[in-house]
């Protein structure tokens, strides 16, 4: 096996984290979380992420409409700064493009991007443009901001006693994939919805701030590679453990409809499917049924609480009272796609 075969994605991250050191007094968060943060102009701290798009590892250009890609291709870039409490204002875009690439297609693709920059505010301010023979690469670096009289979200503050929440519904994009690539014309017309969370998701942005304007230190981490290893990031950074019951996970009517049909566990994909970008936090009682209420109320998404945090290390999922053992795999780059 190769080197980067061997330890995977994250092993690699906790290989680069050690090589590089920090020193300067600006900054607040380096390596480590969703964005990097460093203090900014006067009331606010300054947040920079970056995400790239890969053919054939993110998308396939034959599948994917190059108008709801170029949507994507910021969008999970704004899930970064959503899961800070943050808001976007410029974007770089890098691109390493095959010169055969036809104007049409490369024309939606800008105007998706366009479409979702405008939807959140973000002004693109240059880049970087490359040609390329193989897979497409489409890079984004995305400079936002939060307010500095907040406390940072970072991942490392969750603390025992707390409980875990969740947005939205997960699982819904891994659905929504596999239909992409196994289903019929009918099942990618019936399940829609699910096609469609997959093609274009939509960051919880506004959910971020409501949770940044609670001026609690919450833990947050937007769910890009599974529900269960993004909350492993999270209980590793905060040095704790979790409990989760099956029973408090959300699910949708279409992910329902969809394991019938295929006949699978309907947990597994709410747990080790990805590309959701649903914001997954933790917050004491009190506050937990306080977020529940806003969020619900300032955006309409459903909030939900799934487990709580406590002093044993490890992630503990139980069903029906009864401890079990479920597949924990998300993705993982250099790790045969899932780890």
């Amino acid at each position: 096996m190769s080197y980067l075969g061997e330890i995977g994605e994250f092993g690699f991250i906790e290989r680069i984290k050690a090589t590089f050191s920090t020193s300067s007094p600006l900054l607040l968060q380096g390596i480590g979380d969703d964005c990097a943060v460093f203090k900014g102009r006067e009331g606010w701290h300054t947040l920079v992420t970056c995400d790239a798009q890969v053919e054939d590892v993110h998308f396939k250009t034959g599948l994917f409409p190059p108008f709801l890609l170029g949507r994507r291709i910021l969008a999970v870039n704004v899930s970064d700064i959503a899961a800070m409490g943050g808001l976007p204002r410029f974007a770089l875009l890098s691109f390493a493009l095959r010169p055969e690439l036809e104007e049409k297609w490369l024309s939606e693709v800008l105007r998706g991007i366009k479409e979702e920059a405008e939807r959140f505010g973000v002004e693109v301010i240059g880049g970087n443009l490359s040609s390329i023979a193989s897979s497409l690469v489409f890079d984004v670096t995305l400079i936002g901001e939060v307010e500095s009289k907040y406390p940072l979200l970072l991942r490392k503050n969750a603390r025992v006693g707390d409980r875990v929440l969740i947005t939205g519904y997960p699982g819904e994009a891994a659905c929504g994939l596999q239909i992409i690539l196994e289903g019929s014309q009918e099942e990618i017309v019936r399940f829609e919805r699910l096609c469609r969370r997959c093609f274009a998701p939509s960051p919880r942005l506004e959910e971020g701030r409501v949770i940044a304007e609670s001026g609690y230190p919450c833990a947050l981490i937007d769910v890009s590679d599974g529900l269960l290893q993004d909350l492993s990031h999270l209980l590793d950074a905060s040095q704790v453990g979790v409990v989760i019951h099956l029973e408090d996970l959300p699910l949708s009517g279409e992910v329902q409809e969809f394991a019938r049909e295929k006949g699978i566990d309907p947990f597994l994909p709410i747990l080790s499917g990805g590309e959701d970008f649903e914001l997954l936090f933790t917050a004491p009682p009190w506050l937990a049924e306080e977020l529940q209420r806003e969020i619900q109320r300032r955006t309409g998404t459903p909030v939900w609480v799934i487990g709580e945090v406590v002093e044993e290390r490890g992630l503990r999922l139980y069903r029906e009272g009864k401890e079990v053992s479920i597949d924990r795999r998300g993705w993982n780059h250099f790790g045969r796609g899932r780890a």
